[in-house]
């Protein structure tokens, strides 16, 4: 049977095979040519429209002499984090890991993709935070300066910066591209778990141990507002992030509830009620008209940002939920946890479309691509 297999984006022929009707997909990639700059995606095969299967025959789906499959490359697109000291990078249709990322000495923290999708940063408790290239696996940089683990690290939105919080108190201004500490944000009397930029890269939000969430000038280091006071959490700040248009802010507690903030004044708005453990991450949806939060109690739950309402919860880990995340279109969630596993899923449904298994202990975080 002569088969030819084409380059999906341009319809370019790959190679011209002489294959058995017997053949399985693992036969014709075998044979098709891999390479260098496509070695690291997740390689699929169409014929017409339709995704050829793992296990059936050439035959079996009617495959005839002179046809032409076409060849899709699936670069990684989900990024998780362990505490088994790597992350691993995943196509987000598949959950077949593409490359895993070894070089910490700890547990890694988290895991973010820079924008672009170039770069991958993680954060790891052995005090350091690495760059590494998304499309080789190689590390390109080590951020070395805090005195305890890093808890989390992001890029700033023009990919020039990167910020740390680390278990040392503090958080860290880097330059992405020399790795050269800037500025150190000093305040917090205990551990920071998280730190992230405003969407203008002007301002940082950190969250920390110490029941607080700190306001801070990127370009001072200035502390501008601490949230807290009667209407503050009466547990550990898990997570702190900004609205998308920078009005807002959004905590989550281990007092089991997340917190909407006017950012300016520092006034709470609205306290979202629900789960019954901590709350461990809570993010904004992209257009900040939803609220996705994360619990130890196993849950991730979708709320409405204006009303305070649960509208979903996704239900599935086995044990509690370290992060959860919209798609970029919103679309989907992703979820990281405690039960060695990230799960993919319908964001309108809650159904589960897809769990990523391979590390081999607790997953800390887990993001797409943006």
């Amino acid at each position: 049977m002569r088969l030819a297999v084409v380059a999906g984006f341009n319809g370019r022929e790959i190679v011209a095979l002489d294959a058995d009707p017997s053949w399985e997909k693992k036969d014709v990639l075998e044979a098709v040519p891999e390479q260098a700059h496509t070695r690291h995606c997740h390689r699929r095969l169409f014929l017409e429209h339709v995704e050829l299967p793992e296990a059936s025959t050439l035959a079996e789906i009617g495959a005839t002499d002179s046809i032409t499959l076409t060849l899709i490359l699936e670069p990684p697109s989900i990024a998780t984090a362990s505490q088994d000291y790597t992350a691993k990078l995943w196509p987000a249709s598949s959950g077949e890991c593409l490359i895993t990322l070894e070089g910490h000495a700890a547990s890694v923290k988290s895991a973010v993709f820079s924008p672009g999708s170039q770069g991958v940063l993680t954060a790891s408790l052995d005090r350091t935070a690495n760059l590494w290239s998304a499309s080789t696996g190689e590390c390109l940089r080590t951020l070395q300066g805090h005195t305890q683990g890093v808890q989390s690290a992001v890029f700033s939105p023009d990919s020039q910066k990167v910020l740390t919080a680390s278990n040392d108190c503090t958080a860290k201004l880097w330059s992405a591209s020399s790795g050269e500490s800037l500025r150190t944000l000093e305040g917090h009397t205990s551990s920071v778990l998280s730190a992230v930029f405003s969407p203008d890269g002007q301002e940082v939000l950190t969250a920390s141990l110490d029941f607080t969430a700190k306001r801070w000038s990127a370009s001072s280091g200035e502390c501008l507002r601490t949230l807290e006071g009667q209407e503050g959490h009466n547990g550990c700040v898990w997570s702190a992030v900004f609205s998308p248009d920078g009005h807002m802010v959004l905590t989550g507690s281990g007092d089991c509830t997340a917190k909407l903030w006017f950012a300016v004044s520092g006034n709470c708005l609205r306290t979202l009620k629900g789960h019954t453990s901590s709350v461990l991450s809570a993010v904004f949806s992209p257009d900040g008209q939803g609220v996705l939060t994360a619990s130890d109690d196993c849950t991730a739950q979708l709320w409405s940002a204006s009303s305070g309402e649960c509208l979903r919860t996704f239900w599935g880990h086995t044990q509690g939920v370290q992060s959860a995340v919209f798609s970029p279109c919103s679309q989907e969630v992703l979820t990281a946890s405690i039960d060695f596993t990230a799960k993919r899923w319908s964001a309108s449904s809650g159904e589960c479309l897809s769990t990523l298994q391979g590390h081999t202990q607790e997953v800390s975080s887990a993001t797409f691509a943006f």
